[in-house]
């Protein structure tokens, strides 16, 4: 019995220390991988234990055009800091007043060149449009400058800088307007003498804007945008938009996609009643002033002018030639036009092809009318909640 305990007693040592032996190899093993470890990210950055910001061995620097030595507050965003004074910035943001006094209160405040420190997550150019603004540096011109425009815009949404942000949405809405005036004269100023309609270098893709229409809740900017878009052909409307300026990406919902498309079927409609309502089955005016003519030809002068209308929107001569297809609100008032290009002021129409003066008087005042209610439209047709709207 006692041999078997001493057998057992030998066998249970062995095992003991053959378990202690296998532990401390593993604990050796995750030691020696841990300091391998740390060796290989011995130069990544490190989060201060206030966590107000994170720290590399990157010094931050101070932005040298826009800190001013009399300053009391630290704007930090990235690498950069803006040395600038508590009475300008909360003067115009409420929203960044809390922030710098939520940081006090909860103990997390750190302090630059003696200053207490207010970290924000734009970039420093971004902030430098911004602070440009409040200092009142900014020239009136910036404003024509998208980029710029569109950094106000964020910022101010983001910070509660009202006054600043109707200003910026005034700029930003003579392109992309609320009323049909504002259009036609958005769309004069991307068109050359010669009639060629080329708003691409002049203005943002329409993607861009329905993207920051979005981010700064603003639709009132959405239906001239996705109006915009209904223009372009199917194949580019599922290929993504690369700005050219910041190299974003920006691509359509399933579900902004399919409004395009439903907007542009409900404007084609509309166009084709149009051409049904108003052309085809269009009458003589009772002042037309070939009503009295003796020779069928010449009675019909009128009608035949707006059945030669009909012809060309069907076919989109003007719309191929000017880059203009797909545009059924400017073929609507291109109808008009084909009828009074050229006249001499003073003077009456002797073409063929062009009604007389009381017909295109009243012609013109049923353009007027179907333009006007196609506009306001736009909205219903591509799903989107606008109020006062047109």
């Amino acid at each position: 019995m006692s041999s078997s305990t001493s057998l057992v007693n030998r066998i249970a040592h062995k095992l003991c220390a053959g378990f202690s032996r296998l532990v401390l190899t593993h604990a050796m093993t995750k030691l020696i991988l841990l300091e391998e470890d740390l060796s290989s990210n011995a130069h990544a950055p490190q989060v201060d234990t206030v966590g107000c910001f994170e720290t590399s061995y990157e010094v931050p620097g101070r932005h040298e055009e826009l800190s001013f030595d009399d300053g009391n507050i630290a704007v930090m965003c990235g690498h950069k800091y803006f040395l600038v004074h508590r009475s300008v910035l909360f003067r115009h943001s409420v929203v960044l007043e809390e922030m710098a006094e939520a940081a006090v209160a909860e103990g997390l405040i750190q302090v630059l060149e003696g200053c207490p420190i207010l970290v924000l997550p734009n970039t420093p150019d971004e902030m430098y449009v911004l602070l440009k603004y409040l200092y009142g540096l900014s020239d009136h011109s910036e404003l024509d400058d998208f980029r710029v425009l569109s950094i106000l815009l964020k910022l101010s949404t983001a910070y509660g800088i009202q006054t600043l942000r109707l200003k910026a949405l005034k700029q930003l809405s003579l392109s992309w307007p609320m009323t049909l005036t504002q259009w036609e004269a958005r769309e004069k100023l991307v068109t050359n003498d010669g009639g060629i309609y080329a708003p691409r270098t002049g203005l943002p893709h329409p993607a861009v804007i329905i993207t920051l229409a979005r981010d700064i809740d603003a639709p009132q900017l959405l239906p001239s945008a996705f109006y915009d878009l209904s223009r372009y052909l199917p194949s580019q409307l599922t290929t993504d938009h690369i700005d050219p300026d910041t190299g974003r990406t920006y691509s359509l919902s399933n579900t902004e996609l399919f409004r395009v498309y439903r907007g542009k079927e409900q404007a084609a409609r509309y166009f084709s009643t149009f051409i049904v309502k108003e052309l085809e089955s269009r009458t003589p005016s009772q002042f037309c002033h070939n009503r009295d003519e003796s020779l069928p030809a010449r009675k019909r002068r009128c009608q035949i002018a707006f059945e030669a209308i009909t012809y060309a929107l069907i076919r989109d001569v003007n719309g191929l030639v000017l880059n203009r297809n797909s545009d059924p609100l400017f073929a609507i008032a291109d109808s008009l036009l084909m009828q009074t290009k050229e006249d001499a002021p003073g003077t009456e129409n002797k073409a063929a092809t062009r009604a007389c003066e009381a017909c295109r008087m009243e012609f013109s005042a049923a353009i007027e009318n179907v333009r006007n209610e196609f506009w306001s439209k736009l909205p219903e047709w591509f799903e989107l909640d606008v109020p006062n709207w047109g």
